[in-house]
């Protein structure tokens, strides 16, 4: 099974002159299959990862599309070894 670390490194809006949590859809791609479709909500300027699974064929492009009302800015890379579950 394959592995991809979804890094959310940004996510806040601005309310008047504060940041403030704010939602944003993910939609994580293998290739050109969607994988994965995360919500994610709060606020953050430190990056944060979360590891997700797929069954399709490793060694192709991978790749986060997002939506949110705010902020937001994240990455996707491929893993080859999961460090939350050690399998590869």
């Amino acid at each position: 099974m394959a592995s991809i670390k979804l890094t959310v490194r940004r996510l806040y809006k601005i309310s008047g002159e504060r940041m403030v949590g704010t939602e944003a859809t993910a939609r994580i791609f293998v290739g050109d299959t969607l994988v994965a479709t995360e919500a994610i909500s709060g606020m953050t300027e430190s990056p944060v990862s979360k590891y997700l699974h797929h069954h399709e064929a490793e060694g192709q492009p991978v790749r986060v599309e997002w939506q949110c009302d705010g902020i937001a800015d994240m990455a996707v890379a491929e893993m080859q070894i999961c460090p939350c579950c050690q399998h590869d």
